[in-house]
């Protein structure tokens, strides 16, 4: 897994003047002065040389002090995404990591979400923002707890399936989408048993789908970070949703 951080310091050069660097490798030594390391860094694929290094990037973190270290198989994170090419504002979230899996799963709009542009000092403002993002894990632990403690019924279970499919796959259902119980510790029908292992199926690939002849053909993995963000956070909401209807 890739932790080293190879985003360039400047800004793309065809940005305007009032567009202000917010160089991600300081932000990180900020966040490493504070405690914290770096779990995972990933960027987008470019199709112009000329953007190779300004590019959208996603950077996730860990403290064990400051986020309450591992609970329950899992470790809070929190991610970074930020780019030097106009395309991304600096967004700092709360996300999840499950050891049995290896997955992370970010944390939707249930909780906030720290935006900061691409102007003034940015990083002295990261101290304080971090410590927004972070007096928010006490909560999400109870979150998940909600969740690995709400039970769904077949129908509720369906139900689930197909509204999370559809977050990758618009015009399928769970019927056209494997989601299999591939570990024991994903067997059972709780709301975060049931969160994990639809998101496996959507986002890692290896699975099978149906193609539009209803033929089931390999499900390739989702490597754009807006992809990974925008299912992720979707199916954190959704579980969310129905761990409180139960």
């Amino acid at each position: 897994m890739n932790t080293e951080i190879t985003t360039l310091d400047t800004k793309l050069e065809t940005l305007s003047n009032k567009y202000k660097v917010a160089s991600t490798k300081a932000i990180a030594q900020k966040f490493k002065d504070l405690g914290f390391t770096v779990d995972k860094y990933q960027e987008a694929k470019v199709r112009r040389a000329s953007k190779k290094g300004y590019q959208k990037h996603l950077v996730t973190l860990s403290n064990d002090t400051l986020l309450g270290g591992t609970k329950n198989g899992t470790k809070l994170q929190v991610l970074v995404t930020n780019s030097h090419d106009g395309t991304s504002s600096l967004v700092i979230q709360l996300g999840v990591y499950r050891f049995a899996c290896a997955n992370g799963l970010i944390v939707g709009e249930t909780f906030e979400k720290i935006n900061i542009r691409h102007t003034g000092d940015i990083v002295e403002k990261i101290e304080e923002n971090v410590m927004r993002i972070v007096a928010q894990a006490n909560r999400l632990n109870d979150v998940l707890e909600k969740m690995k403690s709400t039970q769904l019924d077949a129908e509720k279970t369906r139900e689930f399936f197909d509204r999370a499919v559809k977050l990758r796959y618009e015009n399928k259902t769970s019927s056209d989408v494997e989601i299999p119980v591939l570990r024991e510790a994903d067997e059972g029908n709780n709301v975060f048993n049931l969160f994990n292992r639809v998101q496996e199926s959507l986002i890692r690939g290896g699975q099978k789908a149906k193609n539009k002849r209803g033929n089931l053909r390999t499900v390739k993995e989702v490597t754009s970070i807006d992809t990974l963000k925008r299912i992720n956070e979707g199916l954190f909401d959704l579980a969310v949703e129905y761990s409180n209807a139960a």
